[in-house]
């Protein structure tokens, strides 16, 4: 029995001594986060901290409270921000400074690792992309945005808007990571940005609902200041992929483009300053050329010409081999096609020319077409005239056969002919090739 007393007794005392043990560490423990409740963190301290340490200017800050949970964290209110001189301007935002626990009894001077902005908005000018992937392959300081509006502008002007953002860019050791998660034009929308420091950087954006996915390899520049790239880019059922260089101009190589109007490979060159130029070289082995030519029938020749601004804007060629052959060309809103050939074998040739766009739009062409004859030597005929798309009509001007004109009552015979049999209320029968030479066999008799 006495036994038995002084071994619950002895058990008690081991409950005792924990109970007072636990209840020590946790008086401790709570003493410790609480404690910086009674300090007084300046404006100023957190101002230089951040500035010397991450390049980040905050201003305007109204209020600062301490929070011990979830982790010690520094509250700071009504402030505006800047990163590296402007790279990212952030306003009416709320920022929690992550503090490090085992150095928050020193209030003169901020330990941290992480700092969350919460609500207001990023504006990320495009002119200073460069400098923020520069900034963000430096950074060693974990930055999170919640609940934050991103414009994007470009010379002080709007482009485009991602609503009610996520944004993590997460540094380690030899790799970092810029994830931005929010909606664009009310669909969700994923960027990733993976920066190894050995390789380059890696850019993955989704967006789901549209079935879009771009993926760009951006390699780091090589002893000759050369950038190397490659780009894979799907949406719906385009797919675009090629890689490129960047010296003065943008080489591109090993391209290829796949969606239902034409599967190809192309090559060339593209520069974008001082203006935007390129020559690519296309070798496509199937085009829809009917189904292309009703598109921009309809797209470029009807009363809704909204895209013109676009053509008025490009300049450039495209040099088609293979099954197409020719030159089309767009210099100051105009599109010209040079020495174009459809088939390989073919011994139709013709040039055009669109100036004007719209209802009124019109195609000028001139076409060249060797008939073959088996006992006797070929003869030429030339036709020239134009097209006006917005009514499928065409009209020819002039007709030359074997270095003779024929008279206009030829002409326009020729002409109906044309109309009737190939054209038949649809543009698009210009590319169908039995249509074609069928019209261009009555010559031979």
């Amino acid at each position: 029995m006495i036994k038995n007393f002084k071994f619950i007794f002895k058990k008690k005392s081991i409950y005792k001594i924990s109970f007072y043990s636990l209840g020590f560490f946790i008086i401790v423990f709570f003493s410790y986060f609480l404690i910086p409740n009674f300090f007084i963190y300046s404006p100023q301290l957190i101002e230089e901290s951040l500035k010397k340490n991450n390049d980040i200017n905050i201003k305007n800050i109204s209020k600062i409270n301490y929070k011990a949970f979830p982790t010690p964290r520094l509250k700071v209110s009504g402030s505006n921000a800047d990163i590296k001189k402007n790279i990212l301007e952030i306003d009416e935002s709320e920022i929690e400074i992550i503090l490090n626990p085992i150095h928050i009894l020193n209030y003169k001077k901020l330990f941290y690792n992480k700092i969350i902005i919460k609500g207001g908005s990023t504006k990320i000018n495009t002119n200073n992309i460069n400098q923020l992937i520069n900034y963000f392959k430096k950074n060693k300081l974990k930055i999170f945005l919640k609940e934050n509006n991103i414009i994007l502008v470009k010379n002080d002007k709007f482009l485009f808007q991602i609503n009610d953002s996520k944004i993590a860019i997460s540094p380690a050791n030899n790799q970092k990571q810029l994830t931005i998660d929010g909606v664009f034009l009310n669909h969700k929308i994923i960027f990733l940005l993976n920066s190894k420091l050995r390789e380059g950087n890696n850019i993955i954006i989704k967006i789901p609902k549209l079935d879009i996915l771009s993926s760009i390899f951006l390699g780091n520049k090589d002893k000759f200041g050369f950038l190397k790239g490659s780009v894979n880019f799907k949406v719906l059922n385009n797919f675009f992929q090629f890689n490129f260089t960047k010296e003065k101009n943008i080489k591109i190589k090993k391209g290829f483009m796949r969606n239902n109007l034409i599967n190809s490979s192309f090559e060339g060159d593209v520069a974008l300053k001082p203006n935007f130029f390129f020559n690519l070289n296309l070798e496509p082995t199937i085009l829809n050329t009917e189904k292309l030519f009703t598109i921009i029938q309809k797209e470029y020749f009807s009363d809704d010409v909204g895209r013109l601004e676009l053509i008025k804007k490009i300049n450039g060629f495209f040099t088609f081999k293979k099954k197409f052959q020719g030159d089309v060309i767009f210099k100051n809103g105009e599109i010209l096609f040079k020495n174009f050939k459809i088939g390989t074998n073919s011994s139709l040739l013709f040039d055009a020319s669109i100036s004007e766009f719209g209802k009124k739009g019109k195609i000028y062409f001139n076409i060249l077409k060797i008939i073959q004859y088996r006992k006797s030597p070929s003869k030429e005929l030339k036709i020239s005239g134009f097209i006006v798309p917005s009514t499928s009509k065409i009209i020819f001007e002039k007709l030359l056969f074997d270095k003779e004109y024929y008279a206009q009552k030829e002409v326009k015979k020729y002409e109906e002919k044309f109309q009737n049999e190939v054209i038949q209320k649809s543009l698009s029968n210009i590319f169908n090739e039995i249509k074609i030479d069928n019209f261009f066999n009555k010559f031979k008799y």
